[in-house]
């Protein structure tokens, strides 16, 4: 029988293989012998559909080899919706240890195209966020893209209950942020049809994270009566000339979210603990940049980081 090689479906015979429990082609002799090396996804999050297997095993596997292993078009079919896509990515969290399991993630990324569409809130791993550094050093291991977007992230200064969260509204869900800061988040996607894997691959995968840059945190009333449609970002790479954002945020004012994402965290976990942070999505896009990229953000008035790809 001849052997099956079709490229233009996704499976290629000299490619990695990219379903349930089957170890990719290539992958080291030593660790095809471990049948057992796969998490049993049963007992380490039984509240993950079995259907949902095969999404969660190629995630692992990428991470397990620093190399992407799977297309989402592959797997995203075998998905009933959205609630089975963040619990592939809380079952990841389980067997890496990004988040305490007694508590709501401590870092999240939260946004959308504009305030008519639904917005998307997706937890971070806790262990990419980095702090303190005017510039951060290149990443690794870089699956498909080194993106970069520049945004402001939000505090919160005391616990939120759902009961608190649920009654809230927008000028109450802002008194509620003690602090905010200038943030570069790196955008990376471990699926190897890297950003048209369906959304929800790119959910499961936690909604193309790579890693998060936060800056110096800053009391709130360097924000108060905020003019964010004259806020400028100018954006520097490799030195070169500054491209200038003006009031590009697409929901016009980046605490718009903070009411429909503490609904969400609370929801999902009970409470918001104090001091989790939000970042509130991009002003100057998803800037494609190539290894050894130098990008720099600056926020008008507000502060500069820098990443080093």
């Amino acid at each position: 029988m001849p052997e099956k090689n079709d490229c233009q479906d996704g499976w290629c015979a000299s490619g990695p293989a990219p379903f349930a429990n089957t170890p990719p082609i290539g992958l080291a002799p030593a660790l095809q012998d471990q049948h057992d090396v796969l998490p049993d996804w049963s007992k380490q999050a039984p509240d993950l559909h079995e259907d949902a297997y095969a999404m969660a095993d190629a995630l692992w596997w990428s991470r397990k080899l620093g190399a992407s292993q799977a297309l989402g078009a592959d797997v995203a079919p075998l998905l009933r919706g959205p609630d089975d896509a963040r619990a592939v990515q809380r079952a990841l969290a389980q067997t890496y240890g990004w988040w305490p399991a007694d508590r709501a993630p401590r870092y999240w990324k939260s946004g959308g195209p504009g305030r008519a569409q639904p917005l998307v809130h997706v937890p971070l791993p806790e262990p990419g966020v980095l702090s303190g550094l005017a510039e951060a050093p290149p990443p690794g291991p870089v699956f498909q893209l080194r993106g970069a977007e520049a945004e402001i992230a939000l505090r919160i200064g005391s616990a939120v209950s759902a009961e608190q969260a649920a009654a809230l509204d927008h000028a109450a869900a802002l008194a509620l942020v003690d602090a905010w800061c200038v943030a570069l988040e790196w955008v990376d996607v471990r699926w190897r049809d890297g950003l048209k894997a369906p959304a929800l691959a790119q959910l499961a995968d936690g909604q193309c994270h790579g890693g998060l840059l936060l800056g110096d945190w800053q009391g709130m009333d360097v924000l108060q009566g905020r003019d964010w449609s004259a806020q400028t970002c100018a954006v520097t790479l490799n030195g070169g000339a500054p491209q200038v954002f003006t009031g590009t945020h697409s929901l016009g004012d980046p605490a718009w979210l903070l009411r429909d994402w503490l609904q969400h965290v609370a929801q999902a976990y009970g409470s918001v603990p104090a001091g989790t942070v939000v970042t509130t999505g991009t002003w100057c896009g998803c800037m494609q940049l190539q290894a050894g990229d130098r990008f720099h953000a600056e926020f008008a008035g507000l502060g500069a980081l820098a990443w080093q790809f």
